[in-house]
């Protein structure tokens, strides 16, 4: 049963690198990707190879082949595992080869693939250590702030309110809404729409009712319904209203796996939805 458990835990374990490497193609766009699991390949020996991913692709009109040898090991992988991979890599002519791993490699492991041109990986779910130095969780804190208008009302010039012989205030309802301008200057240039004067009321990040601005437009005129109203600032009173929302991005939630080469340091962040992230 113990043999067994290896054997499905390294079945589980090249089926997951091969995902990962699909996600990883497609997000550069390479053309014609064909990845594959667990195929034999013959090479010059007359010998069959028993191939964990493998992948060809296109580049330019070239086509490569790349061979990826999997190991779901526990413990840093020996110089011999790398060795054995090496001679497949000999007998198939024109074969990439990358070396990927759970947890590291042996320092004579290292030295030979670096020689011999394998691509050695660590690849596997994200760990903590993985975040040290970068932004692992984002928390967000959204405030939706809604200004609503209850009166609006002109200071009317007193010139004008003598010209047209009323004592008292022009009285106005609040309601009416418009992005059209209603406050032109005295050569008749646009100024200010309703919606213009509703988006730069003041509003604080806490829900107010009845607040009071004042809104300066001395030798101004308020445009409405064909009638131009000589005026020297609007008085407007509003509400405020905020609703608030926190939302919580998880890095280990989001990332699918990390592959870490061990020649450059570089990782490769690849989440669950096929993004795919390079950073040392």
């Amino acid at each position: 049963m113990a043999d067994q458990s290896k054997v499905e835990k390294g079945t589980e374990y090249e089926q997951f690198v091969q995902l990962v490497y699909q996600a990883v193609l497609s997000a550069e766009g390479v053309e014609n990707v064909k990845v594959q699991h667990n195929i034999e390949i013959q090479g010059k020996s007359g010998c069959m190879h028993q191939i964990d991913v493998y992948w060809e692709f296109r580049i330019a009109g070239q086509t490569y082949k790349t061979a990826i040898e999997c190991k779901a090991f526990n413990q840093n992988v020996p110089i011999g595992r790398v060795r054995d991979f090496y001679g497949v890599l000999v007998d198939v002519p024109g074969l990439i080869g990358i070396f990927a791993t759970l947890v590291g490699y042996q320092s004579g492991a290292k030295k030979y693939g670096e020689h011999y041109g394998i691509a050695l990986k660590e690849l596997r779910r994200p760990s903590g250590d993985d975040w040290s130095g970068r932004v692992k969780d984002i928390h967000l804190n959204f405030h939706v702030v809604s200004v609503e208008i209850k009166g609006f009302q002109p200071r009317v010039s007193p010139e004008f309110l003598r010209k047209i012989g009323a004592d008292e205030r022009i009285e106005l309802k609040a309601g009416f809404s418009s992005v059209d301008p209603i406050v032109f200057d005295k050569s008749s240039n646009a100024s200010f729409s309703y919606e213009d004067l509703r988006q730069q009321l003041p509003a604080s990040h806490e829900s107010v009712k009845g607040l009071k601005h004042f809104f300066p437009f001395e030798n101004h005129i308020l445009r409405l319904d064909q009638m131009d109203i000589e005026i020297d600032g609007i008085d407007i009173v509003y509400d405020v209203d905020v609703e608030s929302e926190k939302v919580e991005i998880n890095g280990d939630a989001l990332a699918q796996a990390i592959i870490k080469d061990v020649a450059s340091g570089e990782l490769t962040f690849v989440d669950k939805k096929g993004g795919v992230r390079n950073t040392r």
